[in-house]
This record gives structure tokens, sequence and C-alpha cells, in this order.
């Protein structure tokens, strides 16, 4: 089996740094050139696939490139603005594109198991959301943490936004049935984790994903990368291209 010649975008940032490593220690990987906001991809560089993980100013030069040479995109870079994902939209008329706030299998799957317990408890019991974080981290809540309430808020069958509880210091109401809320811890090293609480009359459950190693976000990348390249243009969702094969 031949290896898959890759383009990265974003190689000096911190999952980009645990790709460029990845795609080293690996054959079935090769790593075929890399785009920073200095230096961008030659022209007529050999490559099967591109991964991005850098910054809306560099991803909109990257998604040009990608529907120029029509290679397929993987895209982890975050904070994007409307304008450009609606680029993205376009450009995955012609290639396929794989975009997702977070490329970790196990915390995909906690997606799909915390989304099914939201819908059979249904509104009998609460949901709350708490993340952790290394201390140089600045947004709050985190994108993945946003991302699990959208995708219970959509099982329970409320509005994401309209749901959102991100600050009682300042409320002195009880808690609704429809209310999703949030909570942020920033502190030490830790590479992420991730608690969805059903909280019921006399009972609590409680599902985590726990991220020990930066390099789970790298791997899950490059398996989207790999599973990517013969799929047909559109977008694709991460879950679905990697969890059900």
């Amino acid at each position: 089996m031949m290896s898959v010649h890759i383009l990265l975008s974003g190689s000096t940032g911190t999952v980009g740094r645990e790709l460029v490593d990845c795609i080293n220690e690996d054959d079935d990987f090769h790593l075929s050139g890399t785009a920073s906001r200095e230096l961008f991809f030659e022209p007529d560089i050999d490559a099967d696939v591109i991964v991005d993980f850098s910054h809306p100013s560099l991803l909109r030069q990257v998604v040009a490139y990608a529907s120029q040479r029509r290679l397929p995109l993987v895209i982890g870079t975050t904070g994007i603005p409307d304008d450009l994902n609606a680029e993205i939209l376009q450009a995955s008329e012609h290639i396929a594109v794989c975009q997702a706030a977070n490329f970790s299998l196990g915390l995909n799957l906690m997606i799909r198991l915390a989304s099914e317990a939201a819908g059979t408890l249904g509104e009998r019991f609460d949901i709350e959301i708490c993340e952790a974080h290394h201390r140089r981290k600045l947004d709050a809540p985190s994108g993945t943490a946003l991302l699990l309430g959208e995708f219970l808020a959509r099982a329970r069958g409320l509005d994401a936004d309209d749901s959102a509880a991100f600050d009682r210091s300042r409320q002195r109401i009880a808690r609704s049935a429809d209310e999703i809320g949030y909570q942020s811890i920033r502190g030490g090293d830790g590479a992420g984790e991730h608690t969805v609480l059903f909280l019921g009359d006399g009972e609590r459950l409680e599902i985590t994903h726990r991220a020990t190693d930066r390099a789970i976000f790298a791997r899950g990348a490059l398996m989207a990368a790999q599973r990517l390249i013969d799929h047909p243009p559109g977008m694709i969702d991460f879950m679905d291209l990697v969890l059900t094969s």
C-alpha cells in the first residue's frame, strides 16, 4: 500500500507538531509539505490530501488552494467566521471536506452516547456540561463543550443558544427544565476533560472523556485524511467517516 502524501497547514501549532511526529513515525503517511503564516505550500507539490490545524486567516488560503487542486481537506481549525464557513461549504461542492471541532475518537463516541442519553432521559434529568483544560487555554467554554451542548440540545428538541446557561452568579432563580449549564475549569497542563452530568431526582448519570495525550487529536485527523481520499465531494461528518467503518 502506498503511503498517503499529506500537506499540513499549521505545522508549528500544538496539534500541528503532534501531526508532524505522528506522520514521521508511521509508514502509512508521508509529509509532502507544510504551510504557516510565513510560508505557504509550493505550487506544484505532490499530495493526496490537506490537513489544516492553523488559523482562519491561513485557512482561507488553504481552502482556495484545495479547491483549485481538487484535494480533499481535513479541517481542525476553530473560531472560523461565518463568511469563511460559507467558502468551505462552497468548496465542498468540488472536494471532500471533513471539518470537526475535536478529532478524538473517544470524545466523538461520547457525543453519540450522551445524545442518546439526553433523548432517553428527557426533561426529568437536568443537563450540565463541565470541562477542564490547561491554564493557557483562553476560550471558555471550550469549543468541544459547545459542540456537546449543540448535540444534547438537538436530542432534547431545544435551541442550543436559547438553552445555554453560562453564568448563574447574577441570577437568583431556579433553573428551568430546558436549560443546559456550562462550567469551565482552567489550570495545570491537562489536554482536556469533558463531563456531561444528567441530574435526576435520586440519581445521577455522568459520562466523561479525559484526554491525557494530545496525539489523539493528530491520530484521529490522520485517520480522517486517509479515509477522505476516495470520498466523493461534500461535507463529511467525522463520526460518520471513522466510527461507522
